[in-house]
This record gives structure tokens, C-alpha cells and sequence, in this order.
């Protein structure tokens, strides 16, 4: 049965032929068009049922065909969805009024878009609907291995010697409009290709180049890394988000405010990965509890000019909300109390997409109240709290005892796993930080038997791995946070004085 037709209109050759055979492989009839002035052609012969733009195409852009197309009376009930790097409430905004009916945010989730796609669909009128396209075949589901492999290759090639030529041009012919437009093509391409590490650098460069005065040093370190990216790039990889994340996420609204452009983008692109709906808000103006009343939780970016923020008052409107607290460590830390409160999770700088997705699952699939029963007798969090550190190297044991140590806190260490569960049934402290890798015992297994044994302890784990699998083993044995190794010592403390400040 054949399915659907769609318009892809896109610029850039590596994400035309890569989404063209993504929907291919969903059953739908596909065409494609590298500018918008092509597309108009097509449409006086062709009427798909919906046409997906990129917004930033040469000569007419995506927003100016979808006027277009909406003016036009034969053309009007084509869906519009655009393809753009930016996930802000302005240009979500510019998108609609121009007449689109959604939009996407690239990267791209090669294993999300055909249900994106679909979602789209479903919302025309049964009598324009046509026929539904047949659910995929698992075996066609994926891409093609040689193909895929043929496109990646001629990007790391292009962009590596794209790179390369920017550095050359950088102190004479450098030009930043052409770089701009270049890097946001990479955004989507790389993540499309698996590319996270190229992905994200590329926005990291655009949003350099968007800086006034530009940092010329800043702009050359970037390039640099960019191009090492491209020589030496780390093997691609398809990852999904977990079921569980999907499931918990999915179509929620996640209020952004105060980020900056960059970092709303990642947001925006790890939320829609989980199929949950970004929507940005302006930090210098007040919480507004009718625009937020169908946002599940807040993220609010942390800096000195945070402090008096209607965002942060105990007594807002949207107090209520389950809070993220995102910034640099020293920013986090230096918070009010009642501020740090209010957080649920903390996310500091330089967090990975995983990492974001993971502690939103967390805030919104636990209660406030769901923490380990006290056992009775147990001792109530004191001005000097008692902690046990397990960690077998003696370097990273004596750098958090003697950071825990300024902050008040008594410690008690052990550097192997079995010592650890000793000394926490013996001492039966406020708070464990528990190393993931240490001889015999390991850290997930300490935890499993605290949790067992129904101990009352906040449990902290470090580990140097930050794979999704791995963090959520540890937070469904019970664990109350984790650390990336390496760390700094004043975030391992703000975490926790916030679960002991609970």
C-alpha cells in the first residue's frame, strides 16, 4: 500500500539524501528539492501531503516558500514542517506566523523522524488524510550500512578540508556569514550521521561567531578542535534514548529560561530526542503562571544576575513546578539555601545531553517525598554531617575528605567496597559517596546492599563513565545522585548539601 508523498526541501545534498531515505523506508512517496525555488516548481505538478523545509535555505528561505504555499489556494492545505538549529521561542514564533504547522529541530533522531512525520499527518481531516503507509519492516527499518557509511565519509571529508581552509583564510579572507551558514548545515548533518562530538562543537563555533566583538583567540581554539574533530573523529554511533526516558518525557512541556542561545539548543535538541516539547522563556521578565501552567518542570539557568529573579522567589506563582538549576559550579554552590531548596537536580556546566535527559526523568517520575524511610533512632542531618567516602584511589579519597572537611562535614573513608558497607552499618552516616569501580565489592553493589538492608543514607556515586545504561542501573538500586569523574570538589559539595539540606 503506498504511502503518503512528501516535499523535502533542503540545501545541503548529505541531509537530503539521508532523510529521503528515511522516509522511504517508512513507506512514504518522497521527492526532493535543494532550493525553495525548485520546490515551487515541483508543487505546480506534484501535491504532497506535507512538505518538510529547512528555514535556512539560499535565496528564498523556508519561511518565505511556506508563505508561499499558504497563500496559494491550490497549495494552502499542504502541512508545512520546518526544519531548523534553533529551538527559541522567537523563532518557534517567526515559524508560525509564517504559516508552518510544526517543526523539528536538527540534529535530527533518525530513529524518531518517521514518527515525527506520522504525528503530522494524523492531524489532517480523514478526507484529506489518504491512505496510511505500512509500518516499517524491521529489517528495512535502518538505514543501508553502505550507504550510510558512503555519506559519512564524504562528510568527514568535505569537513575536514573545509576546516582546514578556515584556518588558512582566518588572519586575511576569513568570511563569518559563509562560516555561519556552513556550521549550521553541520549541526544537523553530523547529528544525523552520528556525529554527536562534530555536532556539538559546530554550535559551539556558530555561537562564537555570533558574539560582538568576535574573540578572535576563541574563535581560532574552536576551529582547531573542530578540525581535529574531523581528522580524527570518534566512531559514530546510533544510541537511543531509553524506552523508559521516552515514555516518562513524551509530550511534556519543559520550560527553558535564561539559557543561553547555545545552550538552548542542546536542551532543545536532547528534549525533542525524548519526544518532550521545549518552550523558552525570558528570564528578565517575570513568571507568568498561565503561560506555565502546562509546563511539567522549569530549567533556569544560574548566574549573578539570577539572584533576584522572580524565577528563584520560594514565594512564585511557579514555585510549585519541579526546578533544574543549571550553571557553573561556583554559581550553583554560591545559591541561597532556600534557592537550592527549591532545585530538584542540579545540572552544571559542561552536561552532556544524556546527562539532562536522565535527571528530568528523575524529577518527574519521582515525588519529592520518595526517599529512604529513616530506621528508627537514626540521627537527623546535623550542623556537622557525617559522611563515608569509598573511593580505592588514595588521591581522589584524600581530595574529597579534605573539601568535605572545610564545608563542616565529618568523614570516614574506606577504599575498598566491603569496608565501606562496614563502616556505614557501623557509623550509620547522613551521606555515602561511593566510588562505581573499586576492588571486589563495587560501588553498585554497596548500594544494592544499603538499600537491602534498608539503611537510612544519602547515597552519591562517582564514576568516570557517564553511559545512560550506567546511570540509570545506579539510580534504580536506589542511588540519590551521581558525579562524572573528573569533578570538582565544590560540586560533589553542592550536591550534597542539597540532599542533606532535604
Amino acid at each position: 500500500m503506498a504511502g503518503e508523498p512528501i516535499l523535502i526541501v533542503d540545501d545541503t545534498p548529505v541531509n537530503l539524501k539521508l532523510t529521503r531515505i528515511l522516509l522511504v523506508n517508512e513507506g512514504y512517496k518522497v521527492l526532493t528539492a535543494a532550493s525553495a525555488e525548485e520546490a515551487l516548481e515541483l508543487l505546480g505538478n506534484f501535491h504532497p501531503y506535507l512538505v518538510l523545509a529547512d528555514i535556512q535555505l539560499p535565496g528564498i528561505d523556508g519561511l518565505e516558500l511556506t508563505r508561499r504555499i499558504k497563500q496559494n489556494a491550490p497549495t494552502r492545505d499542504i502541512m508545512v514542517v520546518a526544519l531548523t538549529a534553533f529551538a527559541l521561542k522567537g523563532d518557534e514564533q517567526r515559524a508560525i506566523d509564517a504559516g508552518c504547522d510544526g517543526y523539528i529541530t536538527k540534529p535530527i533522531d533518525t530513529r524518531t523522524l518517521g514518527a515525527r512525520i506520522r504525528g503530522f499527518l494524523d492531524r489532517r481531516s480523514e478526507s484529506a488524510a489518504g491512505p496510511a503507509p505500512p509500518p516499517p519492516d524491521s529489517e528495512h527499518f535502518s538505514l543501508p550500512a553502505e550507504e550510510l557509511e558512503v555519506l559519512r565519509q564524504r562528510f568527514l571529508e568535505e569537513g575536514q578540508e573545509q576546516a582546514r581552509q578556515w584556518l588558512l583564510d582566518l588572519d586575511a579572507q576569513f568570511n563569518a556569514n559563509d562560516a555561519q551558514r556552513t556550521l549550521h548545515q553541520w549541526i544537523g548533518t553530523a547529528g544525523l550521521l552520528g556525529y554527536t562530538a562534530i555536532s556539538r562543537l559546530a554550535r559551539e563555533m556558530e555561537a562564537i561567531l555570533q558574539e560582538r566583538p568576535v574573540d578572535q583567540t576563541q574563535l581560532r581554539e574552536s576551529l582547531v578542535t573542530l578540525a581535529l574533530a574531523f581528522t580524527s573523529p570518534k566512531d559514530a554511533r546510533d544510541v537511543p534514548v531509553p524506552t523508559g526516558i521516552v515514555q516518562a518525557l513524551s509530550g511534556k512541556r519543559i520550560a527553558l529560561v535564561g539559557l543561553p542561545v547555545s545552550e538552548a539548543q542542546r536542551f532543545s535538541v536532547a528534549l525533542q530526542r525524548a519526544e518532550a516539547v521545549p518552550v523558552v522563556f525570558d528570564l528578565s521578565k517575570p513568571p507568568d503562571a498561565t503561560a506555565m501552567k502546562d509546563c511539567r518542570a522549569v530549567v533556569v539557568h544560574v548566574h549573578p544576575d539570577t539572584a533576584g529573579s522572580g524565577w528563584l522567589d520560594p514565594s512564585s506563582p511557579i514555585a510549585h513546578c519541579p526546578l533544574i538549576l543549571v550553571g557553573a559550579r561556583e554559581h550553583l554552590v554560591a545559591l541561597d539555601q532556600k534557592v537550592q531548596l527549591m532545585a530538584r537536580e542540579l545540572l552544571m556546566d559542561a552536561w552532556q545531553p544524556e546527562e539532562a535527559l536522565i535527571r528530568l526523568n528523575r524529577v518527574l517520575s519521582q515525588p519529592p517525598a520518595a526517599l529512604p524511610k529513616a530506621a528508627p533512632g537514626a540521627s537527623p542531618p546535623l550542623a556537622h554531617p557525617r559522611v563515608v567516602i569509598a573511593d580505592d584511589d588514595p588521591t581522589v579519597l584524600a581530595l574529597v575528605r579534605a573539601a568535605l572537611q572545610n564545608f563542616g562535614m565529618e568523614c570516614e573513608t574506606a577504599n575498598n567496597g566491603r569496608s565501606a558497607i562496614e563502616l556505614i552499618r557501623q557509623k550509620r552516616p547522613h551521606a555515602a559517596v561511593l566510588d562505581v569501580n573499586m576492588p571486589g565489592l563495587d560501588g553498585y553493589e554497596v548500594l544494592a546492599a544499603i538499600r537491602s538492608e534498608e539503611i537510612p543514607v544519602r547515597v552519591v556515586l562517582l564514576t568516570a563513565r557517564q553511559q545512560e545504561s550506567d546511570v540509570i542501573r545506579g539510580f534504580t538500586l536506589g542511588a540519590d545522585d551521581y558525579v562524572v569523574k573528573p569533578f570538582g570538589p565544590m560540586e560533589l559539595v553542592a550536591r550534597l548539601k542539597r540532599l542533606l539540606l532535604r
